[in-house]
């Protein structure tokens, strides 16, 4: 056994607890989790974190699902079975699009109206128990440093070269996975 590998993989376990991909992973789990208890608090018994994905990309005048997922970076057919799961809860309704037949528009009811207000009151909620966590002044770097990870990836990987998912070669080959 290569005992040069075996060095090299013993100290990168060594120091698992900081990587970065598992801190990330764990926080969103934490957030997830404070989310969750919040709104099962507040009597919402059937809601899943994952619905206010959703609910957060609807424009208040209404918004295509084609519209949805691509703001929630997720695919048309997830996002229509998220839509369905709430219009069945009544916190969405569903119309033709006017200016498009083959078009779907969802909007809010009065329920996904009152959702959005609690979830607000839910983020506020974690953003409480995140400071008391690290402190005002951490807690707003970290979204800080977050929010340039998020511009540098939206605005200059998705889409460039440097994306492996971009290469020609990659492109081939997703065509013949799916």
């Amino acid at each position: 056994m290569n005992e040069e590998l075996l060095a090299e993989v013993a100290k990168m376990k060594a120091n698992k607890a900081r990587l970065f991909g598992k801190l990330l992973n764990r926080t969103y789990r934490y957030m997830s989790d404070l989310a969750g208890d919040y709104l099962k608090g507040i009597g919402y018994e059937n809601f899943r974190v994952g619905h206010i994905v959703a609910l957060v990309h609807i424009e208040v005048e209404g918004t295509s699902i084609n519209t949805l997922a691509a703001g929630a970076s997720m695919t048309k057919q997830g996002m229509s079975k998220l839509v369905k799961e709430l219009q069945e809860q009544g916190f969405v309704m569903v119309e033709k699009d006017p200016t498009d037949a083959r078009a779907l528009i969802v909007k809010y009811t009065e329920k996904g109206l009152r959702a959005m207000i609690d979830w607000r009151n839910c983020t506020n909620y974690i953003n409480q128990k995140f400071g008391e966590v690290l402190g005002e002044n951490k807690l707003e770097t970290l979204k800080d440093l977050l929010g340039e990870l998020v511009h540098e990836y939206e605005n200059n990987y998705v889409s460039s070269s440097k994306n492996p998912l971009n290469h020609p070669m990659m492109q081939a080959n997703w065509m013949t996975v799916k």
